[in-house]
């Protein structure tokens, strides 16, 4: 079964693409959808949020027709305590709204369990945990050490390994093996 996994945000989309065989998350190409504030001075503030909503979803529409997963996982938003932070959780809400599938969401705090066996793991921890299994993968660096950012691409990884421990992914990979 393939699969695309995302830990969405406005400025940072990180991504996990492979299979799951048996149950087992198989990790193949990771990446990193990058929508920063533009610098240039727009007439409306809604115009450059705009224009980065349009970014992701084009890159992640360009994902899907290359992956062509048979499920999506998503760690999902809990919510904000900021006006900007509220933006991006109304912006990934409206981007997994607009999958062609209903993801399979996971919280935060799945993720960290499933990579690490602590609700309380540290963003590092995630990363460490991460490249461990797959030093292979598409890392940033920078002065020989492992770049904060990477924290995208290993929440998108252990958020793969979260979903497959869901009902509804057992319920999905039952339908499958089924046909």
């Amino acid at each position: 079964m393939k699969f695309l996994s995302l830990d969405p945000s406005l400025t940072n989309t990180g991504w996990a693409a492979g299979l799951i065989d048996n149950g087992q998350v198989i990790v193949r190409e990771i990446g990193l959808i990058e929508s920063p504030k533009g610098k240039a001075k727009q007439v409306r503030a809604s115009s450059d949020t705009i224009a980065r909503c349009r970014n992701t979803w084009q890159q992640v529409q360009e994902l899907i027709d290359h992956f062509d997963p048979n499920v999506i996982f998503a760690e999902t938003p809990t919510g904000s305590q900021s006006a900007n932070g509220m933006k991006s959780y109304g912006a990934t809400c409206q981007l997994l709204a607009c999958l062609p599938v209903i993801p399979i969401e996971v919280t935060a705090e799945q993720v960290k369990i499933a990579a690490t066996g602590k609700k309380t793991a540290s963003k590092a921890d995630v990363i460490d945990w991460a490249f461990d299994l797959y030093p292979d993968m598409d890392w940033f660096f920078h002065a020989g050490k492992l770049q904060g950012k990477n924290e995208h691409m290993a929440d998108a990884i252990a958020a793969a390994y979260a979903g497959v421990k869901t009902s509804q992914f057992r319920q999905l990979a039952s339908m499958f093996a089924s046909v």
